[in-house]
């Protein structure tokens, strides 16, 4: 969510008088400014626009970012961010069933996209997804013809899609409330395509991820754009072992998280994990938290951590 500089100012001193935390004034200067810089737009277009690969996305008001990325486009967000890191294409040559958990379902556009392209390879395959979403838009700007015609059928039956193999459910609400009203799912994949974590930290912290984790199958596969410390971090901590996906448009490469797997990450990407003082994980142990509470508790450990550190 975004916040005006009076709400970040006063969730900050709040915070430290509740915590009876005390920090001197040129390290509280620089927790204010960098909380500033993540709660403000990444945009300032608004509505409908069209990326440089020519399909479309929508701005999402309350976090002022776009849904899909503006450089790689949505669809090729898609494919390269989620659906080829996941491994579901090659899965879907020999598998009967594929289940994907979706964390984010937007405009629709993955869930399309991916049931598409899977269905290309195996028609005879059954797919399963499980998404979640807080709220809808109104619409959705239309994607291209060859996978349109299934993203508005799906659209037109939510909550529950079943048709010809696949079948789609959408928990909508607070997905820390949904989520943990699911008894079992065994994910072969994970689809986390929440909004940035520094916005929408509610769905990238430790104890949601730990519900996610809940609903793998033990060697799916989480993937996600995002290779942002405190969301690496809380993986690791979750047992997962992480590598890096390869860049999309003008944005660095995401993460993918596997219970088993042989691959890992770079090292000067696990040493950042390992030395970094944002390397924490956001955390949310009521499971309730405002997201401000969550991001602001986040950078203030953060900047302890660097004091103690000498930073």
């Amino acid at each position: 969510m975004l916040y005006g500089e009076e709400k970040i100012e006063k969730s900050v001193e709040d915070y430290l008088k509740r915590e009876n935390i005390k920090i001197p004034e040129k390290n509280l200067n620089s927790i204010l400014l960098e909380l500033k810089a993540w709660l403000k737009p990444s945009v300032k277009d608004s509505g409908v626009v069209k990326t440089e690969r020519g399909d479309y996305t929508l701005i999402h008001p309350d976090y002022g970012e776009p849904y899909h990325s503006l450089t790689a486009g949505a669809i090729g967000e898609c494919m390269e961010k989620f659906l080829l890191p996941s491994g579901l294409l090659e899965m879907a040559k020999t598998y009967r069933k594929i289940r994907i958990l979706d964390i984010g379902f937007g405009l629709g556009y993955n869930t399309a996209i991916a049931i598409k392209k899977l269905k290309d390879v195996n028609p005879a395959l059954e797919i399963e997804i499980l998404s979640f979403e807080k709220r809808l838009p109104d619409e959705a700007p239309p994607l291209p013809d060859e996978y349109e015609g299934l993203r508005k059928r799906i659209w037109d039956k939510l909550p529950y899609f079943k048709e010809e193999g696949v079948c789609f459910k959408l928990h909508l609400g607070d997905a820390r409330d949904t989520i943990r009203k699911v008894p079992s799912f065994s994910a072969h994949a994970v689809f986390h395509d929440a909004f940035s974590p520094y916005r929408n930290p509610e769905l990238w912290s430790f104890h949601f991820l730990s519900q996610v984790k809940r609903l793998m199958d033990e060697e799916g596969v989480w993937v996600s754009y995002s290779s942002a410390l405190p969301v690496r971090k809380a993986l690791s901590e979750l047992g997962f072992k992480l590598f890096s996906t390869s860049g999309v448009g003008r944005k660095r490469g995401g993460t993918v998280a596997c219970l088993k797997v042989k691959n890992e990450l770079e090292e000067v990407d696990k040493l950042k994990l390992e030395a970094s003082p944002y390397a924490i994980p956001f955390l949310d142990p009521s499971v309730d938290r405002e997201p401000i509470e969550i991001i602001v508790d986040y950078r203030i450990r953060v900047e302890l951590l660097k004091i103690s550190q000498g930073f």
